[in-house]
């Protein structure tokens, strides 16, 4: 199937109710969001939408509210209609604490990208019981442009990424900027276009499906549900969160109830080491991570 390029740009309240019809009818579609320090503290300015055939860029910055009492709401909060993304945290942060769209329905690309990776690894021989000893199994995540690389094999598409790149490279306020230049409209099309065919190399059959959607479901809720957010190394780091992609056999994580100093999400126990737990300065080894990181610097 080839890669959706059609693309329509939706800045008229008028254009929404058909389109609208054709997005509900679908049951698999691609969605991404770009704005100006895409976060709660932000500002969502645009969303894309992609089926199989066509990409609907709707202008957020020009549309407002509107945009998502007409339709769009329902679209992203209906589990029946999946929606690709890649890494959703910020996209679902946004979209509930500006506008009170509570996304879901999503299978994360990013988190797919480590099941394949796992998948592929040599199955170890021996693994500690302790949690606390498992800094091995923390993961490192790649980014979109690296996936982009890696599973879909389309030189043009990869052009259109780069250009989109370095025109906003230091200046992400253009995503408030109107006309968008049609280097910005393609960076558009490229993020959710090749979601298509990237999801097809690394969806290696259905079976992983109900775990990529408790993870994705997990990653969608992490930063949403945060009454404050610190912004800090802690949440914004390359390592995957602990406790997002329940382990293989299972649609559960184990019973949580020790917070961490760093990322104050809460664990069991044996995440942490007796020491720290005396002391209470408990750290989670992704935590630790991004200490270490920084001491090497």
């Amino acid at each position: 199937m080839a890669t959706p390029k059609d693309h329509t740009l939706i800045d008229d309240k008028g254009a929404l109710t058909p389109v609208f019809s054709e997005i509900k009818s679908q049951k698999l579609v691609a969605v991404d969001c770009e704005g100006v320090n895409l976060s709660r503290k932000g500002e969502l300015t645009i969303l894309t939408i992609a089926t199989k055939t066509k990409v609907f860029i709707f202008d957020v910055f020009k549309l407002g509210q509107s945009v998502f009492d007409s339709g769009l709401r329902e679209i992203l909060e209906n589990k029946s209609i999946e929606k690709l993304m890649f890494d959703c945290r910020q996209d679902s942060d946004s979209l509930w604490h500006q506008f009170k769209v509570k996304l879901t329905g999503v299978l994360d690309l990013q988190l797919l990208d480590i099941i394949y990776r796992r998948n592929r690894r040599p199955r170890r021989s021996y693994v500690s019981t302790k949690r606390c000893e498992k800094d091995g199994e923390v993961e490192n995540i790649n980014g979109y442009k690296r996936c982009l690389e890696n599973y879909v094999n389309d030189t043009e598409l990869l052009k259109q990424k780069e250009k989109g790149n370095l025109e906003l490279k230091d200046n992400y306020r253009i995503w408030k900027v109107r006309p968008l230049t049609e280097t910005l409209i393609d960076y558009c099309v490229v993020d959710v276009a090749a979601m298509f065919p990237m999801y097809r190399k690394l969806k290696e059959s259905d079976d992983i499906l109900p775990r990529l959607t408790v993870a994705s479901e997990k990653y969608a809720d992490l930063w949403r549900c945060m009454e404050e957010r610190t912004f800090d190394r802690f949440e914004f780091n390359a390592f995957l969160p602990l406790d997002v992609i329940p382990e293989e056999g299972t649609l559960s994580f184990p019973f949580a109830s020790t917070k961490c100093s760093k990322c104050h999400r809460k664990f069991p126990h044996d995440e942490f080491r007796n020491i720290q737990l005396r002391n209470g300065t408990q750290t989670c080894r992704v935590c630790r991570k991004v200490q270490q990181q920084k001491s090497r610097r």
